[in-house]
């Protein structure tokens, strides 16, 4: 059945597209508690860099101006080698390049990697809209998760915080249970990702398919509310719905990034045709990417980030994205109450830790902490969990990101497995 259902997408598809050690680091990472921010704030015009990012007052995003939105664009399952490939026109069905995006960035893309949870729509849309590691969410895949818990998401901290300013939220979806909302009161039954974050979002519907209907849904709700602040994503389902047809390499998976691209561009035009794309930041971001040939993705952690944001310095984490937009709302990293801290770092700046400690990720871009002393790199390799194969990460070339081990101490300890550190996990 899941398969007839794919090929239909398909069809509807076609038819639409015209130097440390631990101890130091863990505490480098807690010394700057302060908050630069929001606009107007008394901290935007003291001279002090209150949050130990290295930038002061007006220079700090959150800082730069009160009256902005924040528009996500989710391209689900666009694997970064494929996309890149599309954006050069190396790929004959994508001939023209993918115009809209390169204009919207400048020309500038980020690194989008994945280091915890799996690289699946379920824990992936859930760790962008939140910046909490799978385990804190309860979210590691699309078979072992449950709700994320409530007062966890960028919608609902950004209604907290920032009560007064009157934000409408926005949640628009094209895929079903992956980044539905139902809750469950059946034992035995979970609720869906975002049973709990659906109850305080302004606007919530999922289950539209087609990019048409996001489309449209996207281009009609920004319409309604323009004069008004938005914080929205509009999430298109179908690259990773074509891919697990007929594969990473199909040239429909090509053509569908082509016509994803084709959106945005409509949904600039429409920003601008109102008048307020100038005050609009849009984040165009993946979940996961895809294996290399393959039909679906379990070990595929390397996507793209592009913006019109040009305060981002990095590439990062799939889950740098939400501290990213709670910074520019000058939200902290620690929210109130029980909630906790987020595990991601913003985008505006090099995480605060002299190095990477054991058992934590090296991330691969410019001026990244390193591990510390004495620690190897190891990749980001995993071990297939029904029949113990081992998946290496691919579609992202001469991507060094990994974990940081003792490996070779002769102690098998997550994250080292048999696939990555076979010296001390034998087979």
């Amino acid at each position: 059945m899941r398969l007839v259902t794919h090929f239909l997408l398909i069809l509807i598809f076609l038819t639409s597209v015209v130097g440390c050690g631990n101890e130091e680091a863990h505490q480098a990472s807690i010394t700057c508690k302060g908050q630069e921010g929001p606009y107007g704030d008394s901290s935007c015009t003291d001279g002090v860099d209150n949050d130990c990012d290295g930038l002061t007052d007006a220079q700090d995003p959150p800082c730069e101006r009160g009256d902005f939105n924040v528009i996500m664009i989710g391209w689900d399952g666009v694997q970064r080698d494929h996309f890149y490939e599309c954006l050069t026109g190396e790929i004959s069905v994508c001939s023209g390049g993918l115009p809209h995006i390169a204009e919207l960035s400048n020309g500038v893309f980020w690194n989008n990697t994945t280091t915890s949870g799996y690289t699946a729509t379920k824990p992936g849309w859930a760790q962008i809209i939140s910046g909490y590691d799978a385990e804190v969410m309860g979210i590691i895949s699309n078979k072992i998760y449950q709700p994320l818990p409530e007062g966890y998401s960028i919608f609902e901290k950004v209604r907290t915080f920032r009560e007064d300013e009157d934000i409408v939220t926005i949640f628009v979806a094209g895929k079903f249970g992956n980044t539905g909302g139902q809750c469950s009161f059946l034992e035995g039954v979970p609720s869906q990702p975002f049973c709990e974050t659906k109850k305080n979002v302004d606007h919530f519907d999922n289950g539209l398919i087609t990019e048409k209907k996001v489309g449209q849904a996207a281009l009609n709700l920004i319409e309604q509310y323009q004069d008004k602040r938005m914080l929205a994503l509009f999430h298109f389902a179908q690259p990773d719905d074509i891919g697990h047809v007929c594969g990473e390499n199909c040239p429909i998976y090509s053509l569908s990034i082509v016509s994803v691209d084709e959106w945005l561009g409509r949904i600039v035009d429409k920003l601008r045709e109102l008048g307020i794309y100038e005050r609009t930041f849009i984040y165009v971001i993946s979940d996961h990417g895809y294996d290399e040939g393959k039909w679906n993705h379990r070990n595929a952690p390397y996507t793209i980030l592009a913006t019109n944001d040009r305060s981002i310095m990095r590439s990062g984490d799939r889950k740098d994205i939400a501290p990213t937009l709670l910074e520019r709302y000058g939200i902290p990293r620690k929210a109130d109450g029980d909630i906790p801290e987020v595990d991601g770092f913003s985008l505006y700046s090099i995480p605060p830790i002299p190095c990477v400690p054991e058992g934590e990720t090296f991330l691969d871009y410019p001026g990244a902490p390193e591990c510390c002393e004495g620690l190897s790199l190891i990749g980001l390799d995993r071990v297939e969990p029904n029949f113990q194969l081992c998946v290496p990460p691919t579609g992202g070339a001469n991507e060094r990101s990994g974990r940081c081990t003792r490996c070779g101490d002769g102690i098998c300890s997550p994250p080292e497995n048999k696939c990555n550190c076979l010296e001390d996990c034998p087979a």
